[in-house]
């Protein structure tokens, strides 16, 4: 009795199956946190800032929410976009979705955004501050420059909301 002979293209897809699943899976979920994120910090995060006392306050308060949320998004993109090119990558041939392509852009698409828009306009801020002393801070300027960039930043929220969107019905689609 001998053992069937099996080709190395019907073992290995084969054996890749549960990384594909997982990775896509991975994917997903990053990309939910992404928009996740993003819409709280559109939503709710510059309205809780803009109620602190002082201007000064304000500012120190929205810088560091700019440097944890930089820290975060950039980790989860990075992430994201890895999960999505292996699931193409190792995906056999007829499997090879155009989705997972243009999921796994979408986080970078969303990165160039956030630094050609909210870059900008985070540095105007820092600029008045550097103009003014942290101490003469006018609080309507820095509201006004708040405002702006949380106008700017649902475009972030609405890129990572469609790219999340495209994976979850991928995902479902594809049954894994």
């Amino acid at each position: 009795m001998s053992l069937p002979a099996y080709a190395a293209s019907t073992v290995i897809p084969s054996m890749c199956r549960p990384l594909i699943a997982i990775t896509k899976f991975v994917g997903v979920c990053s990309l939910g946190l992404l928009t996740g994120i993003s819409f709280s910090t559109s939503y709710a995060s510059i309205k809780s800032l803009l109620t602190l006392p002082s201007a000064p306050a304000a500012h120190r308060s929205f810088t560091a929410l700019k440097s944890t949320l930089s820290t975060l998004t950039g980790r989860l993109t990075i992430l994201t976009t890895i999960s999505f090119l292996t699931s193409y990558l190792l995906s056999p041939p007829h499997k090879k979705h155009p989705y997972l392509l243009i999921t796994s852009i979408i986080p970078l698409f969303s990165g160039v955004y956030s630094f050609a828009i909210l870059g900008p306009k985070s540095a105007r801020m820092e600029r008045l501050i550097v103009e003014n002393g942290e101490r003469g801070v006018n609080g309507e300027e820095l509201r006004d420059g708040m405002m702006e960039w949380e106008r700017a930043s649902w475009g972030v929220a609405g890129i990572y909301g469609v790219g999340f969107g495209m994976g979850v019905v991928g995902l479902w689609g594809d049954g894994a």
